[in-house]
């Protein structure tokens, strides 16, 4: 430039310039066909995912005996079990280590029972809800067996049905009842709050009228004349 200055534009050029330009080298045998595209360089194979959870049953450790309680957080590996599912549903394997010694288990999804499967490296330690709802689903499959072959029954069941139905809406309205009570508890705590203040301010201007009344009245009592004695 003739008055030693520099245009934005000439500015910008050599900027890009030795931006993308600097420490790019090729060699004299350089051959760009030999170039592998960046999808080839990725690994082959199951790809899994690294997340954060929790522990959805309490495990024991096979290595350390170690528990491993309900809620605890652990990193796990995820991936899905590709000849496993259950109603189109998939089926998933989740890979953690033991808090304790840092050994490996393996646990897996169970779409059938809404529930996990223990694969390998810890037991699953023995829950009773899970017996209670297996023995309940059993009695129900075998009650709706049997009314299906008697006619009777099926109408003692039918009753039975409808006066738990019953019981059910009775205890439901027993709980709204006690919701709407317990929504009104502030305003009665307010209320009641209110006449404590009120009773106190009461009390107050009552001892005041007191106090102010105690000096008058003495003062009476001594201006009354005594009789001398004889």
């Amino acid at each position: 430039m003739a008055d030693g200055t520099m245009s934005s534009k000439f500015m910008k050029s050599a900027f890009v310039g030795w931006t993308f330009t600097a420490g790019v080298y090729y060699p004299p045998d350089f051959d760009a066909s030999k170039l592998m595209p960046v999808k080839a360089l990725k690994p082959k194979g199951p790809q899994m995912m690294n997340i954060r959870m929790m522990f959805p049953f309490t495990m024991v450790c096979d290595s350390c005996k170690e528990y491993n309680y309900t809620g605890t957080k652990f990193t796990a590996k995820v991936e899905q079990i590709k000849r496993e599912s259950y109603l189109g549903l998939k089926v998933y394997r989740f890979y953690g280590r033991c808090r304790h010694c840092w050994s490996e288990f393996t646990f897996k999804t169970d779409p059938k029972n809404s529930d996990y499967t223990m694969e390998s490296g810890g037991k699953r330690t023995y829950e009773a809800w899970k017996d209670a709802d297996a023995m309940e689903s059993q009695l129900k499959q075998e009650r709706e067996k049997e009314a299906a072959q008697d006619q009777m029954k099926a109408l003692e069941q039918k009753a039975v049905d409808v006066q738990s139905e019953m019981q059910r809406l009775e205890d439901l309205d027993a709980i709204r009842t006690m919701n709407k009570r317990m929504g009104n508890r502030d305003q009665s705590i307010q209320g009641a709050l209110d006449y404590l203040f009120k009773q106190e301010e009461a009390r107050s201007a009552d001892e005041e009228k007191l106090s102010k009344a105690a000096p008058e009245t003495i003062t009476a009592l001594t201006a009354i004349p005594v009789n001398e004695q004889p």
